[in-house]
């Protein structure tokens, strides 16, 4: 798997938020759908909002609990929240960012269940208590050359 590790002190993220279950995988249904609902007036008010790193619009998981978690559709920003928007603190943390490419959502998917059976249990590494983010680049999703990362917080 093709990842590097990145420092990154606290930043918050804007945007707008779902629980979903981890019961059936649920979450791999519910989350593209929810992507594919958003308005394209909150894509582009995300676009303008992203001002730092990782630039660009983000899913993000957070608040992590037995039977599912938040998902966020956000960027990550310095500017004020906007109305209509909810704001997540995200700690200083080492990050492991895994390339991903190929179409969504199967691309992504498959990452993430290779990143947490394979590479994580091998790595040297733990999960670090912090969300994990996807990166999202800009272009045609249904490419097979469509390129995304993954963050998963990690420490030594």
């Amino acid at each position: 798997m093709k990842y590097r590790t990145v420092d990154l002190d606290a930043f918050s993220v804007i945007g707008v938020k779902e629980f979903t279950s981890f019961e059936n995988g649920e979450n791999f249904i519910k989350i593209p759908q929810m992507w594919s609902r958003l308005p394209a007036e909150t894509m582009t008010k995300l676009q303008a909002l992203s001002d730092l790193e990782p630039s660009g619009v983000l899913g993000v998981c957070a608040d992590m609990r037995d039977n599912g978690f938040d998902y966020w559709i956000a960027a990550a920003t310095t500017k004020e929240c906007p109305a209509g928007f909810e704001k997540l603190d995200i700690p200083a943390a080492q990050w492991a960012v895994f390339e991903v490419v190929g179409t969504m959502p199967d691309a992504m998917q498959d990452t993430v269940k290779q990143v947490f059976n394979e590479w994580l249990p091998s790595s040297g590494y733990q999960h670090a208590d912090a969300p994990e983010m996807e990166w999202y680049s800009v272009g045609d999703m249904s490419s097979p050359d469509y390129r995304s990362e993954i963050w998963i917080p990690v420490t030594k």
